[in-house]
């Protein structure tokens, strides 16, 4: 084998060394950049789970896949009492202050068509500076507070359990999930705009 020809195997050799090289450094590359989306895809759906829409979301879907409560039988010899129906409204992550505003305006709604009874939930502390004539609160513990107190038993369930004996406690046959940033006013409550209201039947 004559010199040159030993050059050029030598230069082709190393020809497909540098070709495998930059493949290997192309599929690291690659690699990589599939390592990072994975772990952005695996943050965004922790941050999702951990969200105030997607615990009520899923709160509320669970809480449809119940049979839904039998109303109480009226004792022989008596008629049952007429009674309006119950609108529960989910104020879950409101301030002391939005709470306030909210119960004003719902109480203003009632004064204006008394056809439901307004039974409001809400994980604000300070709830008891919102209670207004007509409109009913109902408290229960944020996340974080029900997470540290009680770690054994999810949120999510404790939410669950919680309307579902408001359901069958008040008769409720529809329910809101307010926005915590826009909550609806006395113009939305008065048009029943600017609130998501379903009946218990609708939900997924």
């Amino acid at each position: 084998m004559t010199d040159e020809r030993l050059r050029w195997e030598v230069a082709a050799l190393a020809g497909r060394l540098r070709t495998c090289e930059a493949e290997r450094d192309d599929w690291r590359a690659r690699h990589d950049e599939a390592a990072r989306e994975r772990d952005r895809q695996r943050d965004a759906v922790r941050a999702l789970r951990g969200s105030r829409a997607y615990r009520l979301g899923r709160a509320l879907a669970s809480l449809a896949r119940r049979s839904p409560p039998q109303p109480p039988r009226p004792r022989a010899g008596r008629p049952a009492p007429a009674e309006i129906p119950a609108h529960v409204y989910v104020a879950i992550g409101l301030t002391p202050e939005t709470l306030r505003v909210f119960t004003r305006a719902l109480a203003q709604r009632i004064l204006v068509h008394a056809d439901h009874l307004p039974v409001v939930v809400t994980d604000c502390a300070a709830f008891r500076t919102a209670r207004v004539r007509g409109v009913l609160l109902e408290y229960l513990p944020d996340a974080r507070t029900w997470q540290r107190h009680r770690p054994d038993v999810p949120w999510d369930d404790m939410l669950t359990d919680r309307l579902a004996r408001l359901f069958q406690d008040h008769r409720c046959v529809r329910t809101a999930v307010l926005d915590p940033d826009r909550p609806p006013t006395l113009a939305d409550l008065l048009d029943t705009v600017g609130v998501t209201t379903a009946s218990r039947a609708s939900f997924p």
